[in-house]
């Protein structure tokens, strides 16, 4: 994960980050993989109903996933929490899990480094698809 420098993110003292991945046609669950250097940072994940499915050529890369800031959802979105936000010691393993698209949407994966009001956190991540 270290080698590719599309799948890292520096997560500023403080802040919160949440990468958005839409579910796939013809997938099946999604799979995630982290690691820190150095520290912990808190993770978790949400499913955010009724949005298209994307199109994929193969099906399996998870190539359109994007960070932006953490923001409250729109009140008619229904967000369901699949694993609640807590600290994980991703600087000692890769956390690594898996999910199976409960339908269309968009999964929220929450990188939380608000609790730090020190240290940034340097994130690699890969999150990819099964048919």
């Amino acid at each position: 994960m270290q080698k590719d420098p599309d799948c890292c993110i520096v997560i500023g003292r403080g802040e919160c980050v949440t990468v958005r991945v839409p579910t796939r046609a013809g997938g099946s669950a999604l799979y995630w993989e982290f690691a820190t250097e150095n520290f912990d940072i808190a993770f978790g994940l949400s499913f955010e109903w009724g949005f298209n499915v994307a199109s994929s050529s193969n099906g399996e890369e998870a190539g359109s996933e994007s960070s932006s800031k953490a923001t409250s959802p729109d009140a008619a979105t229904r967000v369901d929490p699949i694993l609640p936000v807590l600290r994980r010691n991703s600087h000692t393993e890769v956390i690594a899990g898996r999910h199976r698209f409960p339908g269309d949407g968009v999964y929220l994966l929450q990188f939380d480094n608000s609790y730090s009001m020190v240290r940034s956190k340097t994130l690699y991540y890969r999150v990819y698809y099964t048919k």
